[in-house]
């Protein structure tokens, strides 16, 4: 779901905890305010959302604020959606660009992913839970790579002695509430997988707190408390 735009041309940037910032670039107002209701009605991620009418609008809201997802229409006028996003590319590196547009060519699509280096290329009129989706795909590969608290496991073995490890190293001072530490699990199985799910049932202060899959990869986020203050769970 949305916060409440937030005008970005004070030049303040707002950047709260698990709320993704995002820009919509599209000429037609009516576009605009499609994307908006489509993006508030997420029920994946929440986020805060600012709007611009052309490129060169655009590329002022991006040097005045940090984005996570910049949207982007094809055709506008003075500047189309592959100079924009290409441009996007050099001052916001790690925004998710996503471009749309209502002509339909192969070669557009091409010359949008070789030289914008775009994440996703969608054709109007736009599929809403297909574009939700994708965003969210796009923001939990963003969330993956920017953890510094991330583990590739290959196997059950590997996983089982990362909690393992983790759980050791905390520290824990009696009288106090017991200091938990997450981190995320990353699996290319999906056996493996659910054979180290089937082992954290067995498991005391360990929690599997969240699970997403995406692009045949599984990842955990995982909750972990000291052995040494008896099981809480």
């Amino acid at each position: 779901m949305a916060l409440e735009d937030q005008d970005a041309g004070d030049g303040i940037s707002v950047k709260e905890e698990d709320v993704y910032q995002i820009l919509i670039v599209d000429d037609e107002k009516e576009m605009q305010e499609v994307l908006k209701e489509t993006l508030k009605a997420a029920r994946e991620f929440e986020c805060s959302i600012n709007t611009a009418g052309d490129g060169k609008e655009g590329l002022d809201r991006v040097k005045k604020k940090d984005y996570d997802v910049i949207l982007s229409d094809y055709k506008m006028p003075n500047m189309d959606g592959i100079e924009f996003l290409k441009k996007v590319r050099s001052k916001c590196p790690d925004a998710l660009r996503i471009m749309i547009t209502g002509h339909g060519d192969l070669t557009v699509a091409k010359e949008a992913i070789n030289e914008a280096d775009i994440h996703q290329y969608l054709e109007k009129p736009v599929d809403k839970d297909e574009l939700r989706h994708y965003i969210y795909q796009g923001l939990e590969r963003k969330k993956v790579r920017e953890s510094k608290d991330t583990t590739d496991v290959n196997t059950v073995e590997e996983a089982l002695e990362t909690v393992e490890k983790v759980q050791k190293n905390i520290t824990h001072e009696v009288g106090k509430v017991p200091a938990k530490e997450s981190f995320m699990l990353v699996f290319e199985s999906g056996p493996e997988f659910n054979k180290f799910s089937f082992e954290m049932k067995d498991k005391d202060n360990v929690d599997i707190e969240d699970v997403h899959v995406f692009e045949n990869k599984y990842i955990i986020n995982i909750g972990v408390y000291p052995k040494s203050i008896g099981k809480i769970q």
